[in-house]
């Protein structure tokens, strides 16, 4: 028998699957999430679709005995980073995936959200995927602002006609015909 061959004896460390650890590919959306559901000694992961809010993650959690046994993963995205959050609070080791990195076959076009959570999650048990660094709360703040900014110099013919739309979005605008007049603090100038 060669050296270092495992035929016949335990192997010299053990498998995923003998570590009883389970994989949540997660595919979110604002309102849903596609959960699929990878247990240790499954091939084919279990899909499940969840609403996107506290409650319901909080739910998916509870139905495992120990959550430091499970392994979270979803693509960075418009979404954010509080289910990051949300799972490492409950003890549920989580990583973000850079989506540009996540390997595709080539050809695989077709994207739906059980097929993209099931890729996630045995990409995820094969460690394949690669996790990016997570912002805290005032970083994630800051990158939204500077966002906004250079969406506001792209996109707004003018500063005023781009803070007038502003004030129009939160219910604050002029009305009609009075123009050139800066709303208050309280509101509109009549």
């Amino acid at each position: 028998m060669a050296e270092g061959a495992t035929y016949g004896r335990e192997p010299a460390m053990p498998s995923v699957s003998r570590r009883g650890l389970v994989y949540l590919g997660l595919d979110v959306h604002r309102d849903s999430i596609s959960a699929a559901i990878l247990g240790a000694n499954e091939e084919s992961p279990v899909v499940e679709r969840i609403f996107n809010d506290e409650s319901s993650i909080r739910r998916l959690i509870a139905r495992f005995p120990d959550p430091s046994r499970l392994r979270a993963c979803y693509e960075a995205g418009p979404t954010g980073y509080d289910l990051h959050r949300l799972l490492t609070s409950l003890r549920v080791p989580c990583q973000v995936i850079a989506p540009s990195l996540t390997p595709k076959a080539p050809g695989d076009r077709v994207k739906t959200d059980r097929r993209d959570s099931r890729r996630l999650a045995r990409l995820h048990r094969a460690g394949e995927l690669v996790a990016i660094a997570i912002p805290t709360p005032g970083e994630e703040a800051i990158r939204d602002l500077c966002r906004t900014g250079e969406t506001w110099s792209r996109t707004a013919p003018a500063p005023a006609t781009g803070c007038r739309s502003s004030f129009c979005a939160t219910g604050r605008c002029s009305e009609k015909g009075r123009r050139g007049r800066w709303p208050t603090s309280g509101g509109c100038d009549p």
